[in-house]
């Protein structure tokens, strides 16, 4: 939610601090973090298996604890930023945690005593981690967590602020190319994560690729501080989250009393200088958290200011029913999550001929989602511009899928993702077993690792039809007031699909490795049976898809608050937009 003006904004200040002079340098700030958070993540599962020793079932759970800590907390880092800190103290804080975090896991690679010893020619007798490597490893992660807590949430936001005090016409065109900037320079994060990164780290040496992450995330920590005197810097105020919570507090304070049949004779708390709206039908319990005709004392804080822990506004008490009643969507869309971030692809490239175009040029298996980003990149910044167009000129109609329909089809694709990545981890396996390398953990396959392409292609697609899909429509059923809740539901979903993820790795090793079988997500990809975990998430894909059309035809979009016009008897029906 965007902050109110502050005093220090006058005319003589504005004109030496803000504008888009600063704003590079705070879009850097975020590209900085999501390359290297990106580079470390998609070769993690590499760094963890050969040089911690760890098995892939293991490896992966801790990648999931890591991507669950850096969704989540982004949630706790804007309501920090919005109610305490503000957003400059929030991103420069933050940005110290993650260069710190980037320094230790640099620090891992380069001292010998933070990692076990290497592992003899014929890969027996590896030493496990001991208690004190695992929680260095441990702690930078969670100092990259915390990073993205605050970068992530808040940068965007910071950028808007330095352009709040232009006048609306001129702030209009600004903030079009700022989104346009934005999501170009975090696809370009991507790419280069995945890369350039990806590839000194597999090629050249850890040492090399994590100690360029660690130079960069000190670089434009040096640079953001020495951009500081040109910053336009808000104050914090209440934030939407505050503000929902206290509706919750106040209904359940009120609980004893009796909201009428009808609101004809009720009175119900408006913000000063707004139009009197009356609350909406559903969910009437929280209708108390609003209701006048009861509070005739404790409504104050002795100054004359109505204390909003004893009573909330009618646009408090909508903006929680709005964010209440998207979650069986948002509900229905993690599995979406669930199944884009639980591909085993880098081990399964790390087993394949990863030779592309030339023999001397190996695709590092880090790289292998390069797919993904490509299609989510290209797909996203066609689809407005010519897709559309092409698709009216076919069906003749102005709108060819809406918000809705997008998401479904990101769901379905995900399972054809799982559907067409188990089919190929079966014929990979039955590749290493005709080789003789069913034991081989190391072995390379004679199959090329573009195999592993159509997969991902097809998760990128399920990203840009389900993501970008869920953006715009929690914009669209959202009150604008709640900008800032459309991507901590995002970062949230994430979270919790990550948190699931663990779960069920952890249940599927267990039953399928009982009585000394070797469990589907067996350390060695021959022995196990991954193509079977592929399967049971478009299973469940599956099942997600039939409560996602449920949960389709029983979301209302529309509300239901009345407007009293003050000056007459006539109450007006209008749509409430907050």
């Amino acid at each position: 939610m965007m902050e109110g003006h502050s005093n220090e904004l006058g005319r003589a200040n504005t004109l030496k601090k803000g504008g888009l002079r600063p704003i590079p340098v705070i879009i850097a700030n975020e590209v900085s973090e999501r390359i290297v958070s990106a580079s470390v993540t998609a070769n993690l599962i590499i760094y963890l298996t050969t040089k911690y020793h760890l098995g892939a079932a293991s490896s992966a759970i801790i990648i999931f604890v890591y991507q669950a800590a850096a969704n989540f907390l982004p949630v706790c880092g804007a309501i920090v930023s919005d109610a305490l800190l503000g957003r400059y103290l929030m991103v420069t804080l933050t940005l110290f945690s993650c260069t710190t975090g980037t320094f230790i896991l640099f620090l891992t690679s380069l001292i010998p005593k933070l990692t076990p010893p290497d592992c003899g020619l014929s890969n027996q007798g590896c030493t496990s981690p001991s208690p004190l490597q695992l929680f260095v490893l441990c702690a930078s992660l969670g100092f990259m967590s915390l990073g993205a807590s605050g970068v992530r949430p808040c940068c965007l936001a910071f950028a808007e602020d330095q352009i709040a005090h232009w006048d609306e016409a001129q702030k209009d065109r600004a903030l079009r190319g700022l989104f346009s900037w934005y999501y170009v320079s975090v696809g370009f994060a991507q790419i280069v994560a995945v890369t350039i990164l990806v590839y000194f780290q597999d090629q050249v040496g850890w040492k090399v690729g994590f100690g360029i992450s660690a130079a960069v995330m000190l670089s434009i920590t040096l640079v953001n501080l020495a951009a500081s005197p040109f910053y336009v810097k808000m104050k914090p105020q209440r934030s939407i989250w505050i503000s929902l919570l206290q509706v919750v507090v106040v209904s359940l304070k009120n609980r004893h009393l009796v909201l009428p049949k009808t609101y004809q004779s009720a009175q119900f708390h408006n913000a000063s200088g707004l139009r009197e709206l009356v609350p909406s039908e559903k969910m009437r319990f929280l209708n108390k958290a609003c209701i006048l005709r009861y509070h005739a004392t404790n409504v104050s804080d002795g100054a004359g200011r109505t204390n909003s822990w004893n009573i909330c506004t009618v646009e408090q008490v909508e903006n929680l029913k709005s964010a209440l009643s998207v979650i069986p969507m948002w509900s229905a869309m993690i599995m979406t999550f669930l199944i884009q971030s639980s591909s085993f692809g880098v081990l399964q490239a790390a087993t394949m001929d990863r030779r592309v175009g030339t023999k001397k040029f190996q695709l590092p298996a880090g790289s292998i989602s390069i797919f993904e980003i490509i299609t989510f990149t290209i797909w996203s910044g066609c689809y407005d511009r010519y897709i559309v167009p092409f698709l009216r000129r076919i069906t003749g109609r102005q709108q060819v899928l809406t918000l809705k329909q997008r998401m479904g089809i990101g769901v379905s694709l995900s399972i054809a993702s799982m559907l067409v990545a188990s089919a190929v981890e079966t014929y990979r396996r039955k590749v290493a077993v005709k080789g003789g390398l069913r034991h081989d953990a190391k072995g390379t396959l004679e199959m090329s690792v573009l195999w592993l392409a159509p997969q991902y292609v097809i998760i990128g697609l399920a990203g840009a039809f389900s993501s970008i899909g869920q953006i715009e429509f929690y914009y669209a059923v959202l009150p604008k007031s709640m900008g800032s809740f459309v991507l901590a539901l995002l970062f949230f979903g994430a979270g919790v699909a990550s948190i699931i993820a663990t779960l069920v790795i952890k249940a599927i090793n267990l039953i399928t490795g009982r009585n000394g079988m070797a469990p589907w997500l067996s350390n060695n990809l021959n022995e196990g049976h991954y193509n079977y975990y592929y399967f049971l998430l478009a299973v469940l894909g599956a099942i997600d898809l039939i409560y996602f059309i449920v949960c389709s035809y029983v979301f209302d979009e529309r509300t239901q608050n009345m407007s009293l016009e003050t000056s007459g008897d006539a109450k007006e029906m209008v749509e409430f937009q907050g």
